[in-house]
C-alpha cells in the first residue's frame, strides 16, 4: 500500500496565503500590482523626459570655454574685432538662462494645454519639441557657428523641461497602482539627477565637450525622445483620462493590462474608485477667493516660500557654473570637470536614497535639514573662497578664458588669437598660483558636495511631497499653478545673475543665497506645520480659520503633487 504524502507549501507562500485570507475575511480589498506591461509604461513615462531635464540643464556647464571660443570666432568674422568681456558676459548669461525662460513657458502653460490634448499626447509633443530644440542648437548652431541659434535652441529645450515638472508626476499617478505610486514618483527625481551626472561626464573636454564635438554632445539628447516616441505607440491613455471622457469600457481594458493578474471584477472596483476620486475633485478655488481667505492665503504663501526656497538656495549657480566656481576656487583647469562629475555622482547616490528619509521623518523635517545643510555648505564655501583670495589675489576670474582653451580648439586658426588676446597674462598667473596645492580649494569642493547632497537627497526630494500635504483639493491646482511660476522665475534669477555677482562680490558671491536660505528656514520653522502623522484638518488648523466643510480633503494627485524628486 503506497504512502500518501501531503504537500507542504513553503513558509513564505503559506504566510502570504494566510494574510490574503485574513484580508478577505475582514472585507479588505487586495491591493493591485503593476503588470510587466504597466512597468514598461511607467519606466518610459517617469524616466525619459525627466532625464532630459537634468541633461539639458547641466551640459552647458563644462563646455563654457568651448562656447567662448566659438562665440569669439563668430563675433570676429562678423565685426572684425575680438569680443569684449562685457559682450561675452551677456551672451554667457543668455546662453545659460534661456532654458529657464523656456521652462517658465512650458510649466505655466501645461494646465492650459491639457484642455486640448491628453496627458499622453502632451508628453509626446514635449518630446517632439525637444527634437526641434536639438536641431536648432546642435545642427543649425553647430554648422553656422551661430550663438543666436544656440541660445534659441536652449530656449526651446526649456519648454519640455517645464512641462516635465507638471506632467510626469501626473502621468505616473494615473498609470501606477496606488501602492507603487510613491516609488515611481521618486524615479522622476532620480532620473533628473542621473541626467545631471551623465551630462557632466559626456561634456568633459576630453570626451564630447571640445570645440568640434559639442554639437554631438547636444545631439545625443535625441535618443531618449526617439525611445519614448517609439514606445508610446503601445502606451495607452491613462484610465483617469478615459473615465473623464466617458470611455469606461476602454478604461476597464487599460486597467486590466496595467495591473498584474487582474480580472475584470477587480478592475471594475478600481474603476469605481477612480470615478469617485474624479467626482470629488471638481471644486477648484480661484486666486481671488484664495487671497480673501486667511487659511487659503497662508497655504499660498507657504507654497510660494517652498518653491522659492528650492531655487533661491542657489542651486542653479552650481548646476550651470560649477566648473567656473571650482576654477575660481583654485582647482586646475584640467580637473574642474572631474570635480563637477564627483559632486554630481554624489548627489545622484543621495537621490536614490533620499525618498526613504521623507517617508521616515516627513517632508518638513527633511526640508529643514536640507536648509541647514545649505547654510553649512555656503558658509564653508565662502570662507574657503575668501582664504583662496587672501593667499593669492592673482587667481583668475572664471569669467576669463583659461589655458584649456588651447586643447578645445584642436588647432583652430583662431586659437592663437584667442589665447594671446584673452589669456597671455592670466595663464602665467594661474600657473604660479597652482604650483602648490591649496587645501582651501579642496574645502571648496567639499562645500559644494555638501550643498548638492542637501539639495538632491533632501530639499529636492521633500519639497514636492510637502506641497501636496499642505494644500487641499480645492486650492491645490491654483496654488501649484502660481507656485510653478514663482519657481521658474526664481530659477531664472539664480541662472542669470551669478556671473555678475562674481564680478561684483568676488569670494562673497554666494552670500546672497545664504541670506535667502536663512530667511526661508526661519519662515518654515515658524509658519509651516509638520505634516508627518497628522490629518489634513490638523495641518490646516495651523494656517488659521475654519476649513470649508464642503471642501474635499481626499489626497488626490493633480499636476505636480508628490513629485518626490
Amino acid at each position: 500500500m503506497s504512502e500518501t504524502r501531503i504537500y507542504k507549501a513553503p513558509e513564505k507562500e503559506r504566510i502570504s496565503f494566510i494574510k490574503k485570507k485574513q484580508q478577505h475575511q475582514n472585507g479588505l480589498k487586495f491591493q493591485p500590482e503593476n503588470s510587466n506591461f504597466g512597468f514598461l509604461c511607467l519606466l518610459m513615462t517617469s524616466t525619459m523626459l525627466p532625464f532630459l531635464v537634468g541633461y539639458h540643464f547641466t551640459l552647458v556647464n563644462p563646455i563654457i570655454p568651448a562656447l567662448k571660443i566659438m562665440y569669439n570666432e563668430t563675433y570676429m568674422s562678423r565685426y572684425g574685432e575680438a569680443m569684449s568681456d562685457s559682450t561675452w558676459l551677456g551672451l554667457l548669461t543668455m546662453s545659460v538662462s534661456s532654458i529657464v525662460i523656456g521652462a517658465f513657458v512650458g510649466g505655466t502653460t501645461t494646465k492650459f494645454l491639457l484642455n486640448f490634448v491628453s496627458s499622453k499626447r502632451l508628453n509626446q509633443i514635449a518630446h517632439v519639441i525637444n527634437l526641434i530644440a536639438i536641431v536648432v542648437s546642435s545642427l543649425i548652431g553647430g554648422v553656422t557657428q551661430s550663438y543666436e541659434a544656440f541660445i534659441a535652441g536652449r530656449l526651446i529645450a526649456g519648454i519640455p523641461c517645464g512641462i516635465t515638472f507638471n506632467l510626469a508626476p501626473m502621468l505616473v499617478a494615473e498609470l501606477s497602482a496606488r501602492r507603487k505610486r510613491g516609488f515611481w514618483e521618486s524615479t522622476i527625481g532620480v532620473s533628473i539627477s542621473f541626467g545631471f551626472l551623465i551630462a557632466a561626464i559626456l561634456a568633459h573636454p576630453k570626451v564630447l565637450g571640445s570645440l568640434t564635438l559639442w554639437p554631438v554632445l547636444i545631439g545625443l539628447g535625441v535618443l531618449p525622445s526617439f525611445i519614448y516616441l517609439i514606445a508610446s505607440i503601445n502606451i495607452p491613455e491613462t484610465p483617469y483620462y478615459l473615465l473623464r471622457h466617458g470611455r469606461k469600457e476602454e478604461a476597464l481594458d487599460v486597467l486590466t493590462e496595467l495591473r498584474k493578474n487582474e480580472d475584470e471584477s477587480v478592475a471594475k472596483q478600481e474603476v469605481e474608485e477612480i470615478e469617485n476620486e474624479i467626482g470629488d475633485s471638481g471644486k477648484v478655488y480661484g486666486i481671488v477667493k484664495i487671497l480673501k481667505n486667511k487659511q487659503y492665503r497662508n497655504q499660498l504663501i507657504a507654497v510660494f516660500a517652498l518653491y522659492a526656497n528650492l531655487m533661491l538656495c542657489g542651486v542653479n549657480n552650481i548646476l550651470f557654473y560649477s566648473d567656473l566656481i571650482f576654477k575660481e576656487a583654485g582647482i586646475s583647469a584640467d580637473n574642474v570637470t572631474f570635480a563637477t562629475i564627483g559632486v554630481f555622482a554624489l548627489q545622484f547616490v543621495m537621490a536614490l536614497i533620499g525618498a526613504k528619509f521623507v517617508d521616515r521623518f516627513g517632508g518638513l523635517k527633511v526640508t529643514i535639514a536640507g536648509s541647514i545643510g545649505f547654510i553649512v555648505s555656503l558658509t564653508l564655501f565662502t570662507v574657503s573662497q575668501a582664504m583662496v583670495y587672501k593667499q593669492n589675489s592673482a587667481v583668475l576670474s572664471p569669467l576669463h578664458t583659461t589655458a584649456d582653451e588651447q586643447l578645445l580648439t584642436n588647432g583652430s586658426a583662431f586659437a592663437s588669437v584667442t589665447h594671446s588676446t584673452f589669456t597671455a597674462e592670466t595663464t602665467s598667473l594661474i600657473a604660479s598660483a597652482q604650483d602648490g596645492a591649496n587645501p582651501w580649494s579642496f574645502v571648496s569642493v567639499l562645500a559644494i558636495g555638501i550643498f548638492m547632497v542637501a539639495w538632491s537627497g533632501g530639499t529636492h526630494i521633500s519639497t514636492f511631497a510637502l506641497l501636496g500635504e499642505l494644500t487641499i483639493e480645492p486650492t491645490r491646482a491654483t496654488c501649484f499653478s502660481y507656485g510653478n511660476a514663482v519657481m521658474w522665475t526664481t530659477s531664472w534669477i539664480v541662472s542669470f545673475v551669478p556671473p555678475y555677482l562674481q564680478e561684483a562680490l568676488g569670494p562673497y558671491s554666494m552670500v546672497i543665497w545664504l541670506g535667502f536660505t536663512v530667511f526661508f528656514l526661519v519662515y518654515m520653522v515658524i509658519c509651516i506645520p509638520d505634516t508627518k502623522g497628522r490629518t489634513t484638518k490638523q495641518i490646516q488648523a495651523k494656517f488659521g480659520g475654519k476649513t470649508d466643510s464642503s471642501a474635499s480633503f481626499g489626497i488626490v494627485l493633480t499636476e505636480v503633487e508628490s513629485l518626490n524628486v
